[in-house]
């Protein structure tokens, strides 16, 4: 008898979780490329898949079984108010990735074979040694990327980690937007359609 109180929370749990695993296997590929390369990076990963449920199920208790035409529009502005928000976020989470990921090791065409690294800010004596060739270059003259970070040759390890913070802040404020817009639009929606009991 105690198993069967629990059913209907299980079926709760198993839904919710099954349409955040839609929502990120839709967007996979895009997603993907979003998440910063570094060590734990997994863990902010499931942060925010985790955190993403917990937000589908408040949203669920927040938005009423049957919406009013006032309410369904002021709901779809919330959702795009998450969803403009969340270009706001882009831009700088992408200039970062632009400037602080490289591809290693060095080669003229993007390959399977590079994996990507994130850096610090370059010293002075980095700017000297990166001096017309690109990072991922230097670092390879210098030994690779564990070298690199662990000795400071071209930045310092206080550097790189703060810049992995601030994408790491940027990742999940931006993946949570934007499932936030998709589950608040999807929502009002489905109560919108549901017939009235």
């Amino acid at each position: 008898m105690p198993a069967k109180t629990f059913d209907g929370l299980i079926a709760v749990l198993t839904s919710a979780v099954a349409a955040v695993g839609v929502v990120f296997g839709l967007f996979n590929s895009f997603l993907a490329e979003l998440v910063p390369p570094f060590d734990d990076s997994q863990q902010t990963v499931g942060f925010v898949s985790i955190g993403t449920v917990v937000f589908l199920l408040a949203l669920t208790l927040l938005i009423r079984t049957r919406l009013t035409v006032a309410s369904a529009r002021y709901i779809g502005l919330v959702s795009m108010a998450c969803f403009l928000t969340a270009v706001v976020v882009f831009f700088p989470f992408r200039n970062i990735t632009r400037t602080y990921v490289y591809r290693y090791p060095p080669a003229s065409v993007s390959n399977e074979k590079q994996v990507r690294h994130i850096r610090g800010d370059l010293h002075a004596q980095g700017v000297e040694r990166v001096k017309n060739v690109t990072v991922a270059q230097a670092v390879y003259r210098l030994g690779g990327p564990d070298l690199v970070n662990s000795m400071g040759i071209l930045w310092g390890e206080k550097s790189r980690l703060a810049i992995i913070a601030k994408m790491e802040k940027l990742y999940v404020a931006l993946t949570m937007l934007l499932t936030s817009a998709i589950f608040i639009s999807g929502i009002a929606l489905w109560r919108r359609q549901r017939p009235s009991r």
